[in-house]
């Protein structure tokens, strides 16, 4: 009986096991074959890389190139190596402005002005130095680029906030006709890997796009210029991310249509390793030589920077006697012209050619005319006044003039007042290396030295205010002088 209780106990435990497993049990597992790719054949699609060097034939032709770092710029030094590296190559200097106040004295020697992805906006002073820099034959560089930006959060709604860097560069590129939109260009149909590594196949013609078959941005803004030139446009298939259309009028690059002004959407293509990328390196040669062609139509605007060489001859006039404070008044000057590599030099006759500072008075003689005439200047021995077109009657006293002229063998600056003292004041407002405490117009200038006549009341009690003087003139900022770059 036990027997029995033992093998029922046994086939209580066994029998759902064994039912359990006929239930579940499908007989023997067969396994399917995994195809697996053929990773020995697998080859990545690589980008068209440029093999010949840009800049194996780079003409040397020297200049300053000044890149902003004022305004929160969103890059850094290595990340523009390859464009530098380039500028350098032509004999360029790249010099960094970090000291916004110095802007307006630094553009006076500037080739070009870059200006990349900023953050802050330029003030109202710093556009209008910009733009007289650009009138006068100077170039402004601006990159922008869809992938940097500022992200900021909302302390109230805790919304992310987005500030592109196009709000920062419109305000001063609408004065040059060229917009910066605040999108991206992508293309699905052909890229660079990406959708927004767009290709730009179709060029403006110009010498920035000579030698042109290829260029890759990499995640650009689109940008137009209605009036200037549209540099690297994008196929059919190249749209915009505000509407994801197609408008022929706007690309990756914009020059302006005095082409002094040249605006990128994008800058990731200066750096590495992207600047190799299909003609990308022959883009960035063209626009080192773009940065180094900026010529400025030199005035008095540009001072100190208005010699053409190394000597300044200064010649004082039959009126001028070299007394002991003469001679400090000109060591002062040339103290302040060698921080610009310019070295004075005393001469007893007036020179042919060459850079040249004429010292004189208001007192007419002939040799004086000489100087004067081509300025249109009336002045009369026994008048209070002397008369500048353009400008009226000027007092005599307590005013002095500056006479600028350009010339194929050397520049020429003219210094007259009214008295020996008042020279010497006049020697010593350009001795600071700013025409601070002048008008400008044009290549004629008019500093006070001193008080006239006019100013002051017969008792004694303060100045009456000058009467305004007539023409477009502009008054320069206190800057003081700073050593040039090297050159």
């Amino acid at each position: 009986m036990k027997k029995n209780m033992l093998w029922i106990a046994l086939a209580a435990l066994i029998l759902p096991a064994i039912a359990r497993g006929f239930w579940f049990y499908r007989g023997v597992p067969n396994q399917p074959k995994i195809s697996t790719p053929d990773y020995q054949a697998l080859a990545i699609s690589q980008p068209p890389l440029e093999t010949p060097s840009a800049d194996e034939n780079a003409k040397q032709t020297g200049g300053i190139v000044l890149f902003d770092f004022t305004h929160a710029n969103q890059y850094q030094p290595s990340e523009i190596q390859s464009l530098t590296e380039s500028i350098e190559k032509r004999g360029g200097k790249v010099e960094v402005i970090t000291d916004a106040s110095l802007l307006t004295y630094k553009l006076k020697y500037a080739s070009t002005y870059v200006v990349i992805s900023p953050v802050y906006a330029f003030t109202e002073d710093e556009t209008s130095a910009v733009q007289d820099y650009v009138n006068r034959g100077g170039r402004l560089l601006v990159f922008t680029d869809a992938t940097r930006g500022v992200l900021d959060y909302n302390p109230f709604t805790g919304s992310a906030v987005n500030y592109p860097d196009t709000g920062a560069v419109n305000p001063l590129l609408s004065l040059f006709g060229i917009t910066v939109n605040n999108d991206y260009l992508y293309n699905v149909e052909k890229n660079e890997g990406n959708f927004r590594n767009v290709f730009f196949d179709d060029f403006g013609k110009d010498e920035l796009t000579f030698g042109l078959k290829q260029v890759a941005l990499y995640g650009t803004h689109s940008v137009k210029s209605p009036s200037g030139l549209t540099l690297l446009r994008g196929t059919g298939s190249t749209l915009s991310s505000i509407n994801d259309a197609h408008d022929p009028a706007e690309g990756g690059a914009a020059l302006s249509a005095d082409g002094n002004v040249l605006v990128f959407g994008d800058f990731t293509f200066l750096t590495f390793p992207y600047h190799n990328v299909a003609d990308n390196a022959t883009l960035i040669a063209n626009i080192a030589d773009f940065t180094l062609g900026g010529k400025q139509t030199v005035s008095l605007a540009n001072f100190p920077y208005i010699f053409t060489g190394s000597v300044l001859q200064v010649y004082p006039t039959s009126e001028v006697q070299l007394t002991a404070e003469t001679i400090a008044a000109i060591s002062g000057l040339q103290s302040s012209l060698l921080t610009v590599d310019v070295a004075i030099q005393i001469v007893d006759e007036a020179p042919r050619d060459g850079d040249t500072l004429i010292l004189g008075t208001f007192t007419p003689t002939d040799e004086l005319l000489s100087f004067t005439d081509p300025f249109n200047i009336e002045l009369d021995e026994f008048s209070e006044t002397i008369t500048i077109k353009n400008f009226g009657e000027i007092g005599r006293a307590g005013n002095g003039l500056l006479l600028f002229e350009k010339n194929k063998k050397g520049n020429r600056l003219t210094l007259l007042a009214d008295t020996s003292e008042d020279l010497l004041s006049l020697l010593s407002v350009i001795s600071s290396g700013s025409l601070y405490n002048c008008v400008l117009q044009g290549d004629i200038g008019i500093c006070s030295v001193g008080y006239g006549g006019s100013f002051s009341e017969d008792t004694g009690e303060g100045f009456a205010t000058e009467e305004p003087i007539s023409g477009d003139a502009t008054l320069e900022p206190v800057i003081e002088a700073t050593p040039t770059p090297g050159g």
